[in-house]
Parts: C-alpha cells; sequence; structure tokens
C-alpha cells in the first residue's frame, strides 16, 4: 500500500525505543543508562532489577509480567538515576524504592 521497503521499516521500528518488535510483558520496565544515570548508578539499578526479578534486560518474566529494557535517555538527568513503567517516571531510584515499585505492580 505504502511501497515502502519492509528494511525501511524495520530499521524506524528498531531504531526508536517505543516501537517493539516482540510482544512485551503487562508492564514495561525502561531503565535509562545515559550518562546521568550511569555515573549515579544505573548499572547497579539494572543487576539489582536482574535479581531481583530473575531474567537479564530484554527478556520478561515467566508469567508475562514485566518486561525490563535498558534505554538511553529518558531525559530526567537532573533526577538519576531513574526508570520509566509504562507510562510512569520513577526518579532518584534505590533499591528500597524500587522494592516498592515492584509491590505496587503486583
Amino acid at each position: 500500500v505504502l511501497k515502502v521497503p519492509r528494511s525501511k521499516v524495520f530499521g524506524v521500528a528498531t531504531y526508536y525505543t517505543m516501537y517493539k518488535t516482540k510482544p512485551t510483558g503487562r508492564h514495561l520496565i525502561q531503565v535509562c543508562t545515559n550518562l546521568s544515570c550511569s555515573l549515579l548508578g544505573a548499572d547497579h539499578i539494572v543487576k539489582y532489577l536482574e535479581n531481583r526479578l530473575g531474567i537479564k534486560v530484554g527478556e520478561t518474566t515467566p508469567d508475562n509480567r514485566l518486561t525490563l529494557i535498558t534505554v538511553e535517555c529518558l531525559g530526567s538527568c537532573g533526577t538519576a538515576p531513574m526508570m520509566q513503567v509504562d507510562d510512569t517516571y520513577y526518579e532518584n531510584l534505590t533499591e528500597e524504592g524500587i522494592n516498592r515499585i515492584l509491590e505496587e505492580l503486583k
């Protein structure tokens, strides 16, 4: 219909983080790993989430409840480290804060 090559569509779909090429869980957890967040502990946040959820970045929990991904920037550098769950930003993250967030998602 649009006569756009599949390769162009795939390129756009994989470049932007808001487009998904495979199904995600009921809740999508996106951890910012840009410079500000990385300097303030984003790597620790990612590892903590992987251990707590029992999955790696890019995976979904066996119950299809949560998908964990990293993204380059969510535009909240002043409140790093941060993550977005669905449409909600969670900023100044700590392990305790993550535990509360995950409990709310049950």
